[in-house]
């Protein structure tokens, strides 16, 4: 029989694996629909304040990746159309997302700048429709057999306080 614990290390392990296929493939549908039904599913070993945060990172990443989609889509298509950059040129660095050009909008990511406490949006290495590292942090939020605080995810949101505090009230209630 088949334990609560061994069940959710599985859909874990089991859903780093979807995401390493999205990644590597353009017919992803149905490993899309299989991903969202193991997120409905229940995971009592990994604190609440993690599972928030996975889910939100893998909406994130399930929205870059429609974004990926409508390129290939358009390259696919042939009418690809040419980004100018502003007059000015790009920034590498802008800290509100209003003041990057929608052209170049998939070109940065969002990152937690611990030494002036606030987001910064970055300019990423990766080119934009790449399919490679959609899912970098949820994979690197699967630990064994639970969710964990990845260096990944500490990069772009910084300490977990809200999971150790979580963890705290755990361990008193147990």
């Amino acid at each position: 029989m088949v334990t609560s614990q061994e069940r959710q290390r599985a859909n874990l392990n089991r859903m780093k694996e979807i995401m390493k296929e999205i990644e590597s493939t353009t017919n992803d549908s149905d490993l899309i629909a299989e991903l969202n039904e193991l997120l409905r599913k229940q995971y009592p070993l990994s604190l609440k304040w993690h599972l928030v945060m996975f889910k939100s990172e893998i909406d994130r990443s399930l929205g870059y990746l429609e974004d990926i989609r409508k390129e290939e889509v358009k390259v696919v298509g042939g009418r690809q159309k040419q980004r100018k950059e502003p007059k000015g040129g790009l920034k590498r660095v802008y800290y509100k997302s209003s003041e990057i050009p929608g052209a170049f909008k998939l070109d940065y990511s969002i990152v937690y700048d611990a030494e002036t406490n606030q987001y910064k949006w970055l300019k990423c290495s990766t080119p934009r429709n790449t399919r490679a590292k959609v899912f970098t942090i949820p994979i690197s939020m699967i630990g064994s057999g639970k969710l964990q605080w990845s260096e990944e995810i500490k990069q772009k949101w910084g300490e977990d306080s809200i999971g150790q505090r979580e963890s705290v009230e755990r361990a008193i209630n147990n």
